[in-house]
């Protein structure tokens, strides 16, 4: 007997035909997928890779001659893991699309081990709660600086401002494993040994108390034990980047 799923709240029915209404979530039949075939499409796609330098995202057996962002070869890219979410590829672009209008900030979050330095751009870092003070970033499992915050237990996060485009591409655009990022920019070290950079805004230190493994990504919850503030400029959104970038 042929299995289909909702596409919706992926209920599975079992028949010739899909359900006329579905029961858990009421949509019609159009939004049944017969489960073998929707299988099958699955393991037709081509392979995702993604720049560990840039972060650009290529499709295709092998990764790019060379990345059309950054311009690193292809030993810089990694096979993109993909995570079953339900969720057909034009339902996850729209729900992407309506995603950026979520109010981010955009920082540089930094870390120590053994004395070497290292920071990323990201726009995951908030406060979780303010008695007591902590706060959270979520990094990919890839990258060095996720690496430097499992091996030392600290975190910082510089808040950049509206004239800081500089710094993104510095920090997004080149990977730590091949350039010292921090050797001509002029920073603090922190209460915990983690570099701020004093072209942001401010800086806040963070010692991990909790990891959570999210698949592709690392959840540090930290406890805010420091910071500086070094201008009183409008700090960046994720929103005023892509608008200006």
């Amino acid at each position: 007997m042929k299995k289909w799923r909702c596409t919706v709240c992926n209920y599975v029915h079992e028949g010739d035909t899909p359900p006329d209404k579905c029961p858990i979530c009421g949509v019609g039949p159009d939004k049944f997928v017969l489960i073998e075939e929707s299988e099958a499409v699955e393991s037709a796609k081509e392979k995702k890779w993604r720049c560990t330098v840039c972060n650009y995202i290529h499709v295709g057996e092998t990764p790019p001659d060379v990345c059309p962002v950054c311009g690193v070869g292809p030993e810089k890219f990694v096979l993109v893991e993909e995570v079953e979410d339900g969720l057909t590829d034009k339902k996850r672009d729209a729900l992407q699309t309506l995603l950026f209008n979520v109010s981010y900030g955009l920082y540089i979050v930094s870390s120590v081990k053994d004395e070497k330095l290292n920071g990323m751009v990201s726009n995951t870092f908030i406060q979780v709660t303010n008695t007591p003070l902590k706060a959270s970033v979520c990094l990919g499992k890839g990258t060095l600086t996720a690496e430097y915050v499992k091996e030392s237990g600290v975190f910082g996060a510089s808040i950049l401002g509206k004239d800081n485009f500089d710094l993104i591409k510095h920090f997004g655009y080149q990977s730590g494993r091949d350039v010292d990022k921090f050797k001509t920019l002029s920073y603090i070290t922190g209460k915990t040994g983690c570099p701020g950079l004093l072209e942001t805004l401010c800086f806040i230190e963070c010692e991990v108390e909790q990891t959570i493994d999210l698949g592709t990504h690392y959840m540090f919850i930290g406890k805010i034990v420091d910071g500086d503030g070094f201008s009183k400029e409008e700090p960046m959104t994720y929103a005023y980047y892509h608008a200006n970038r």
